[in-house]
C-alpha cells in the first residue's frame, strides 16, 4: 500500500516518493493578510492538514512551512482608507487567521514566515534573474520577469503563451515588454511601505516571496507545494518559472490543488458578497463538525456550502460520538478478557480506511469506511469484554486523529455542544439516565439560579443548591463557558 497523489503538473496520480526518505518538505500558500479568513480558505487548509497528519501517521518527518503574505496592493489600499498604517492592518487579519486555525484544530507549520521579513531574500533572488536574463528593470525602477524567456511557461495551467499573451493586456503606467511579464519588484509610491533595493525605493511583487521563502527553507527542490485551485494560474504557474529560471533546477516534485467552495454554484467573492468569515461559522457549529464538512467531498472537487450540509454533518458526527462514548461507558463495568474475532473486523476496516486515503487523499470513502466500521461493531458493543471496547474506541480515536475529528471526551462534546445552545442528548450514553423535557429544563433552571446567585456573591447557598443536586446524583462542573451538568 503506497501513497499516490495526483499531481497538477502531470494530471495524473503519481506514487509519492520523497526526495529524502521518510523526510517530506512540504509548503503550502498562506493567507494574503488584508481581510477576515471565510470558509474558502477553511476547506484549503483543513484539506492540507489532513495531508500532513496523514504523512505523519505514515512515520514521515513533515517539514511544513505556510507564508504569509503582509504587504500587498490590496493591504495598502485598506490601510490608506482606514486612516492607518499596512502593517496594523497586516496584524490584525493575521491575528484572525491565527485564531482560526487554532480553533480548526491544524496542526501549525514549522515555519510560518512573512514577506516583509525576507527582503533581502527576494533582492538576491531578483538580482540572480536579472543577471540570468529573465528579468528587465524599467526607468521607473519597476522590475519584471519576461515570461518569453522562460520556454515552458504555461506548463502547470497546460496554456500555450502565445494564447496567454494574446489574451493579456498591459495597464497604463506600466513599462512591460510583454502584456503577460508580471512584477518581481514595484517602486515606492508616497506613502507606500518600501525597502531599499538596487533599483530604487520599493516593495515586493506577489509571487517573488513565496519562491524566495519556500526555497530558503526547503531548498531548490522539495517535494509538495500546495494551493487552492484558483492559485494555479498565475501565481503558481509564475513561481516556477522565476525559481525554475534562477536556479535550473525543477522546483516542486508535486503539487497539490484544493477545489474552490462555491455559494449557490457561484464562486465566493466579494463583488457577489457571498463571503462567509470562519468566525461566524465557528460562532454557530465546532471546529470538528466544520472539518468533517471540508473533506465530504474530494479535495479536487467544488465543494458547495450551505448551513444545511453543516447541519447534517453535525449529525453525522454526533452519531459517531454517541457509539464511541456508549463503548467507553460500557467498558467501565465490562468483564475482563483477550481480544478475540472483533479485532480482524476492526483492523480490516482500519485497513480499508487507510487505502483510500492512500489513494489521493480520498476523504469521501475513508468516512464511509468509517462509518460502517462504527455501525457494523455497534451491534455487538454489549457483547464486548473491557479489552475488546478498548481496542475499538482506541482505534476509532486513532483514525479519526487523521482527519482531526472523534477526539473529544464526552465532557468536551458536551461543553462544545452546550456553548453553541445544540441539543445534547443525543450523544449520552444509554448508561445515563435519560429525563424528560420538563425534568432537564427544571435542572436548567436551577443552575440559572445558582449562576445568579453566584453572581451576587451568596456562596453558601450556591454551593448548598449544588451538594443537594449532588445526592440526586446531579453533577454540576463550573467552566470557561458556563455550568454544564450531567448525571452520575
Amino acid at each position: 500500500m503506497s501513497l499516490k497523489i495526483y499531481n497538477t503538473l502531470s494530471r495524473k496520480k503519481e506514487p509519492f516518493i520523497p526526495i529524502e526518505d521518510k523526510i517530506v518538505r512540504a509548503y503550502f500558500c498562506g493567507p494574503t493578510v488584508q481581510d477576515e479568513p471565510h470558509i474558502g480558505h477553511a476547506r484549503a487548509y483543513i484539506t492540507f492538514d489532513v495531508l500532513i497528519r496523514l504523512l505523519t501517521y505514515l512515520g514521515y518527518k513533515v517539514k511544513y512551512v505556510r507564508n504569509i503574505t503582509d504587504i500587498d496592493d490590496k493591504i495598502i489600499k485598506k490601510a490608506f482608507e482606514q486612516g492607518v498604517s499596512p502593517f496594523e492592518i497586516a496584524e490584525k487579519y493575521f491575528r484572525a487567521f491565527y485564531d482560526a486555525t487554532k480553533e480548526l484544530g491544524l496542526i501549525p507549520p514549522n515555519i510560518e514566515p512573512r514577506a516583509t521579513g525576507h527582503i533581502p531574500e527576494i533582492i538576491e533572488l531578483i538580482e540572480k534573474l536579472i543577471e540570468r536574463g529573465y528579468a528587465y528593470v524599467t526607468k521607473s525602477g519597476d522590475v519584471y520577469f519576461d515570461v518569453t524567456k522562460f520556454k515552458e511557461y504555461g506548463k502547470l495551467s497546460k496554456q500555450r503563451i502565445q494564447d496567454l499573451i494574446a489574451g493579456a493586456r498591459i495597464e497604463p503606467g506600466e513599462e512591460k515588454r510583454n502584456p503577460l511579464d508580471f512584477a518581481l519588484w514595484k517602486h515606492a509610491k508616497p506613502g507606500e511601505p518600501s525597502w531599499r533595493s538596487p533599483w530604487g525605493r520599493g516593495r515586493p511583487g506577489w509571487h517573488i516571496e513565496c519562491s524566495a521563502m519556500s526555497m530558503k527553507y526547503l531548498g531548490e527542490t522539495f517535494d509538495i507545494h500546495g494551493g487552492g485551485a484558483d492559485l494555479v494560474f498565475p501565481h503558481h504557474e509564475n513561481e516556477i518559472a522565476q525559481s525554475e529560471a534562477a536556479t535550473g533546477k525543477k522546483f516542486a516534485n508535486y503539487w497539490f490543488h484544493v477545489g474552490l467552495v462555491t455559494i449557490k454554484k457561484e464562486k465566493i467573492s466579494k463583488s457577489l458578497g457571498n463571503i462567509i468569515p470562519i468566525r461566524e461559522v465557528l460562532r454557530k457549529y465546532d471546529p470538528e463538525t466544520i472539518r468533517l464538512w471540508a473533506i465530504q467531498a474530494h479535495y479536487r472537487k467544488p465543494l458547495e456550502f450551505s448551513w444545511d450540509q453543516l447541519d447534517q454533518n453535525e449529525k453525522i458526527l454526533d452519531d459517531l460520538y454517541a457509539v464511541i462514548f456508549r463503548a467507553e461507558s460500557l467498558s467501565k463495568n465490562a468483564k475482563d478478557g483477550k481480544i478475540g474475532e472483533i479485532k480482524k473486523l476492526i483492523e480490516e476496516y482500519k485497513q480499508r480506511f487507510l487505502e483510500a486515503l492512500m489513494d489521493d487523499l480520498n476523504t469521501p470513502r475513508a468516512i464511509s469506511v468509517l462509518r460502517q466500521m462504527i455501525r457494523e461493531v455497534e451491534k455487538d458493543l454489549d457483547k464486548l469484554n473491557k479489552a475488546e471496547l478498548s481496542f475499538y474506541v482506541k482505534t476509532v480515536r486513532e483514525i479519526g486523529w487523521i482527519l482531526g475529528i472523534l477526539q473529544q471526551s464526552l465532557d468536551d462534546r458536551v461543553i462544545e455542544k452546550k456553548k453553541r445552545g445544540k441539543n445534547i442528548s443525543n450523544i449520552i450514553p444509554d448508561k445515563y439516565l435519560k429525563l424528560d423535557d420538563i425534568s432537564e429544563n427544571l435542572i436548567e433552571l436551577i443552575i440559572d439560579i445558582r449562576d445568579k446567585l453566584r453572581k451576587m456573591k451568596i456562596y453558601e447557598l450556591a454551593d448548598e443548591i449544588r451538594n443537594r443536586l449532588r445526592k440526586l446524583g446531579i453533577i454540576l462542573e463550573d467552566t470557561k463557558e458556563g455550568t454544564i451538568w450531567k448525571l452520575s
